[in-house]
């Protein structure tokens, strides 16, 4: 199935409303084309009466084409205004329908997917091309569709009178309608591809560049990216003047060629009017009506060039939402009978393209209530505890049981209501502190907001504050310090109190005493039958936990209690 193909199977939904616009757009523009053409005959009509004497003036109706002229202005103020309303209407529609369809087939592929992408690249494609792709309606269909009919009405009503005057129109239709709009897009198809391909790096590079730009200045590498930033934007100028250049040609050519035509039209009406064929009346009648039927024709050298940018968005988009997920999503879904325990048995998983097994042969078994530590050196596997359990990545060996209930039948939406995480590297979100932890419990009062502070050990810095839960904290968290900003994920956590907690460093960035607090406080906060699951390099921390299972050669192996 070809990309406009896709494009258009995802308008169906909203079928009536674009035909309703293409409607309203094709009465315009004949209203338009029928405004001119009567106006034509209606002055050269009432000229050719006044010269004609008094008999001829008084036969003369002059309140029926009056009221066709009127009739027909009328018309073509409330059909474009009606036209532009539900054109545009459609248009943000189908914009929407197309962003929710790629995030429905984008979410079920992190964060594999985040880890093949740049999220520039990802963000562009998500607004941008989206947005493009839902363009497609209203600045592609709609223009071809509405000259398309109306050309074709055009040439019929100049047939009626004159059957050379319809050949001359139509020949000038085709070439300012087929023929230039082609030869157009066709000259600019490789400045829009460069065009394309500049502005997905030039946006992924600016991402980067604002999420990490103390790190580029601490690096002394500002300078060099602002260089290449504005070498890119400086080539996408030439081409985008490139292919104005070529747009401005086609118009250009388009006048020459309507005049030209009009010009025919008028010599054909000439000839059939000396033939006896015509009225003198119809000669500014045909004229004025070639002119006006080039109207319609006016978008056409610009929407050419945007159906390649629509087709390249497309191709981009549809490509990454196509990519299967590193992860089947269940047959059947099923949901733990009793979230509280967890068995993995000779468990072996690899991450896609890796030579080494994070975990092999590995078996734990964690039940309702216990306090676990999972220790080990850096890049052992005890992250990958959290990717295995919620399944963004699938392990390939083993079973894997979670209340009763295999892994692979429980969706990962299931798993996030009975586990919550604070990964190492969580995100907090732009913002207020009330917002964040809204984010995380909606039905949280302020009360219980409260108190999840107090047990992440940050009520009194946010009393301190004169916003209070109001506070900002700017974009993921920028305005707290490293410690703050991870105790406000544990607040999250502790807030929404799942029956699973599982704590990625949790006590990273945290003095000794603030440390000794914060663990004290939230195993204290902690229901018996809630499961907390540390994973630390911490000793102390550690020694805190039920038991502490350490993570080596892709194995899990009981340590007992830390020293």
């Amino acid at each position: 199935m070809s990309m406009l193909a896709r494009i258009i199977g995802h308008m169906r939904p909203l079928r009536r409303q674009m035909a309703l616009g293409l409607a309203l757009s094709v009465t315009a523009s004949l209203a338009s084309f029928g405004l001119l053409f009567l106006s034509g005959w209606l002055l050269a009509a009432a000229a050719v009466a006044g010269l004609g004497g008094i008999a001829a003036r008084n036969a003369f109706n002059l309140f029926l084409p009056a009221v066709g002229v009127r009739f027909f202005a009328t018309m073509r103020i409330l059909a474009r205004y009606l036209e532009r309303l539900v054109t545009h209407d459609a248009t943000l529609r189908l914009i929407g329908r197309m962003r929710a369809w790629s995030i429905s087939r984008l979410a079920p592929q992190a964060p594999a997917l985040l880890a093949r992408q740049r999220s520039g690249d990802m963000l562009f494609r998500f607004v941008s091309d989206t947005d493009r792709m839902g363009q497609f309606y209203l600045e592609v269909l709609v223009p071809v569709a509405s000259a398309a009919i109306c050309c074709v009405v055009f040439v019929a009503v100049m047939g009626a009178f004159s059957l050379s005057a319809a050949l001359v129109l139509a020949v000038g239709l085709v070439v300012c309608g087929g023929v230039l709009p082609g030869v157009a897009g066709a000259l600019s198809v490789h400045a829009m591809r460069r065009i394309s391909r500049q502005q997905d790096t030039m946006h992924a590079d600016l991402t980067e560049v604002l999420q990490g730009m103390g790190e580029f200045m601490f690096l002394g590498a500002g300078q060099a990216v602002q260089a290449r930033i504005a070498a890119r934007a400086a080539d996408i100028r030439t081409e985008r003047r490139r292919v104005a250049l070529i747009e401005g040609g086609a118009r250009s050519v388009m006048t020459v060629v309507t005049m030209t035509s009009a010009l025919g039209v008028l010599a054909m009406a000439d000839m059939a009017c000396r033939a006896g064929a015509l009225s003198a009346a119809c000669l500014p009648m045909l004229a004025l009506g070639g002119l006006a039927a080039f109207d319609v024709l006016a978008p056409l050298p610009a929407a050419w060039p945007l159906l390649g940018q629509v087709h390249m968005a497309a191709g981009r988009v549809f490509a990454l939402c196509d990519t299967p997920p590193s992860v089947a999503p269940p047959a059947l879904t099923r949901c733990p009978d009793d979230p509280s325990c967890l068995s993995l048995s000779d468990i072996g998983l690899r991450y896609p393209g890796a030579e080494r097994w994070a975990l092999r042969h590995a078996d734990l078994s964690v039940v309702r209530g216990e306090r676990v530590a999972l220790v080990g050196p850096s890049g052992a596997g005890k992250s990958t505890l959290v990717n295995l359990l919620f399944r963004f990545y699938d392990y390939q060996e083993g079973t894997a049981r979670f209340g009763g209930v295999d892994l692979k039948d429980v969706d990962a939406d299931i798993m996030a209501r009975h586990v919550g995480v604070v990964a190492q590297d969580f995100h907090l979100f732009q913002g207020s502190i009330r917002r964040n932890l809204t984010i995380a419990c909606p039905t949280a009062t302020e009360d219980a907001m409260w108190q999840a502070l107090r047990v992440a050990r940050l009520h009194a810095f946010v009393q301190a504050e004169p916003a209070g839960l109001d506070t900002l904290i700017g974009e993921g968290g920028v305005r707290l310090s490293g410690g703050q900003a991870r105790r406000l994920a544990v607040a999250q956590v502790v807030l929404r109190n799942p029956a699973w907690i599982i704590l990625d460093e949790p006590t990273e960035g945290l003095d000794a005493g603030t440390e000794h607090d914060l663990m004290t406080a939230l195993l204290s906060a902690l229901s018996p039958r809630t499961t907390l699951v540390c994973i630390t390099h911490n000793p102390a921390v550690a020694a805190r936990m039920d038991r502490v299972v350490r993570v080596e050669g892709g194995r899990f192996h009981e340590a007992g209690r830390a020293p």
